[in-house]
Parts: C-alpha cells; structure tokens; sequence
C-alpha cells in the first residue's frame, strides 16, 4: 500500500499537458469573473447614451484598459476552446493519454491563432 506524499512541492511536479490545459481552463475562468464586471459595466455605459459611449470609447484609448481587455479576450478565448474540448471528451472521445496530449496542444495552438487575430483586431 502506498502512503500518499507528506511534502508536496507543486514546483516540481511535472504535469503532462493535459493537466496543464485543465488547469490553465480553470484559471481562465477566475480571470473571466475578475474580469468580465468592469468592462460590463463599459458596455452598459455605452449602450446608455451617446455621450456614454463617448466616455466608453475614451477609456479604451488607455493602453491599460486595451491590456485588460486583451487579457479578458485571451480568457474567453481560451476558456471556449478548452471547454468545447472538455465536451467533447465528455462523449467519449479524446479519452485515451496519446488523444488527451494532442487534444490539448490542439486547444492552445487554436487559442493562441485566434488570440493573435483578436489582438490584431483590438490594437
């Protein structure tokens, strides 16, 4: 019987790819929630009025909202695209260790693709 670790060092621990996509899904989705509420609340603000959206457009001229904003892209990106691999794997396919490790490099070279374009498109 083996005895489950007592020290556990996580920097040394040596996930396969498929761990670190699934991680990296959940992390994107905090990233979301944390980011999603200021930039709603710029939606909101431009839709309201015209001088609304004035104000809204003049707050992505910052370079830092424009890197937040980014940031919020990348995480729906990624968070899309890894969840529609997860439902996938859900139906039975991608399953085995070999299909996991492609599916989940797969996941960050389409995220990655897109999230240059999105990036292109928002600077």
């Amino acid at each position: 019987m083996s005895k489950p670790p007592i020290y556990l060092n996580l920097l040394k621990i040596q996930l396969p790819i498929a761990g670190i996509s699934s991680i990296t899904h959940r992390v994107s989705a905090v990233g979301i929630f944390v980011l999603l509420f200021p930039f709603l609340s710029l939606l909101l603000l431009a839709e309201s009025s015209e001088s609304g959206f004035e104000i809204a457009r003049s707050y992505f001229e910052i370079t830092f909202v424009k890197v937040f904003f980014n940031l919020l892209v990348a995480g729906l990106t990624y968070h899309y695209i890894s969840g529609f691999r997860h439902l996938i794997m859900d139906f039975g396919y991608w399953e085995t260790l070999e299909a996991g490790r492609k599916s989940a490099i797969g996941t960050f070279l389409v995220s990655f693709i897109l999230l240059v374009i999105f990036t292109m498109i928002i600077w």
